[in-house]
């Protein structure tokens, strides 16, 4: 089989100046119990050798990456605990929302009216703030020890620089509103979902989206051996010699997740982004939540529908909007089962893991369960039998019945014939 010419991809450099900002800020504590775990995206970046690779993987057609033996999905459940942001309870960002009042963004931003109006900007037809102007309004709230201000202010900085990065180096208006209404993450997966599939169609070009983002969810479901890297192998000898075995499935599993299924008319989950529009297939990351699959989702529930809102002619991104006034959410029935580890009671010892803390783990206990299991499933046998011999009894008794009432009505209405 021929093998597919290589993606050449760029990506959009975090900003110095905004490093440095994160470097100055007094209390992370505090920016994280508002803001979630934004800084990371900051301070530790992305291998961007380990991303060009993994960017090949990009099916698509089902709108995740595809290895050998395996796939991986980016989902809303597993970014929202990588950013400590919840998925709000509303519909996400379309586009299609209200213009912004100035009152809005200088509350938000602790600024007043005229710092906010004489800094509009419109860069490619968007209009936004400078983020130049934004850096220098952090660092006078740092200078005045107005700590509050110079966290809200950081955080936009993000908003616009790394969540949804513009070619501009400037906080556009998308990045704004995102930002007021506290709930990104279904926005941040659509966004990075239609990026990868644009540049995967085109070939090339520079990724504008999320990248650090999604190489903290790559990551998360490495092994620790393909990290460190003893052998010194390239990424893509590292991700070419993994198995579904090697994959961290459940890199942090709890009980009673509620995964967004689908939304409205949609058999999966539609993400408006910031650019267009995009739909994902949870179904086909049961594992990653903590279930098994025992065979392949069917075609009609893993289509996948794109689209750009400059061209966006069959009314999708309204059909987005709808979807998910109607969002549906499923609650699986089974718990998902992690492993459990036990620390040592000596110092120096290493921890105990035990896959399946609900088994039995030796082999006396495995041989009860073994009979036990094998005991309740003869009775249930027991029982199905004669429930299907109650049913076949009155299956003949009901045509027999049906039977002699047909002959009852034939002479009932000949009764010249005897």
């Amino acid at each position: 089989m021929a093998s597919r010419k290589t993606i050449r991809i760029n990506f959009v450099a975090t900003s110095p100046q905004l490093k440095d900002l994160v470097s100055e800020l007094p209390d992370h504590a505090q920016f994280i119990k508002k803001h979630g775990y934004l800084l990371n995206l900051v301070t530790t970046g992305f291998k961007e050798d380990m991303m060009r690779v993994l960017f090949q993987f990009f099916d698509p057609k089902h709108h995740c990456f595809t290895f050998p033996d395996y796939k991986l999905v980016p989902t809303l459940e597993e970014f929202s605990r990588l950013l400590g942001i919840p998925i709000l309870d509303q519909t996400p960002f379309s586009g299609l929302e209200k213009i912004l009042r100035s009152e809005e963004v200088t509350a938000a931003l602790h600024m007043t009216k005229s710092d906010i109006e004489t800094n509009w900007v419109t860069r490619s037809g968007v209009k936004g703030l400078l983020a130049k102007l934004m850096i220098n309004k952090a660092r006078e709230f740092l200078k005045a020890m107005n700590v509050r201000a110079f966290e809200d202010v950081l955080a936009l900085l993000i908003y616009g620089l790394v969540l949804f990065p513009n070619p501009d180096q400037f906080i556009d208006m998308n990045a704004v509103k995102i930002f007021l209404t506290h709930n990104p993450v279904p926005t941040l997966l659509g966004d990075i979902l239609h990026s990868l599939h644009t540049r995967t169609m085109k070939r090339q070009g520079t990724l504008m989206c999320c990248v650090p983002l999604l190489s903290r969810w790559f990551i998360s479901h490495l092994p620790q051996s393909v990290l460190k890297n003893e052998q010194n192998l390239k990424w893509s000898q590292r991700i070419m010699s993994l198995s579904h075995s090697d994959i961290h499935w459940c890199p942090q599993p709890k009980e009673n997740v509620i995964i967004i299924d689908r939304c409205g008319e949609f058999s999966n989950v539609p993400l408006p982004g910031i650019r267009g529009g995009i739909t994902y297939n949870p179904s086909l990351a049961l594992r990653q939540f903590g279930y098994a699959r025992r065979d392949s989702p069917h075609e009609a529930i893993i289509q996948g529908t794109v689209f750009d809102y400059d061209n966006d002619f069959q009314g999708l991104r309204q059909r987005f909007v709808r979807a998910w006034g109607m969002s549906c959410e499923l609650i699986m029935p089974y718990l998902a089962i992690g492993p459990l580890i036990v620390e040592p009671k000596v110092e120096g010892d290493t921890p105990q893991i035990i896959p399946y803390p609900d088994m039995p783990t030796n082999v006396e206990e495995l041989k009860k369960s073994w009979i036990q299991l094998r005991e309740e499933r003869d009775t249930f046998e027991a029982q199905f039998c004669d429930e299907r011999k109650k049913v076949l009894e009155l299956t003949s008794q009901l045509k027999e019945e049906r039977g002699l009432n047909a002959y009852l009505r034939l002479k009932r209405s000949r009764p010249w014939e005897t």
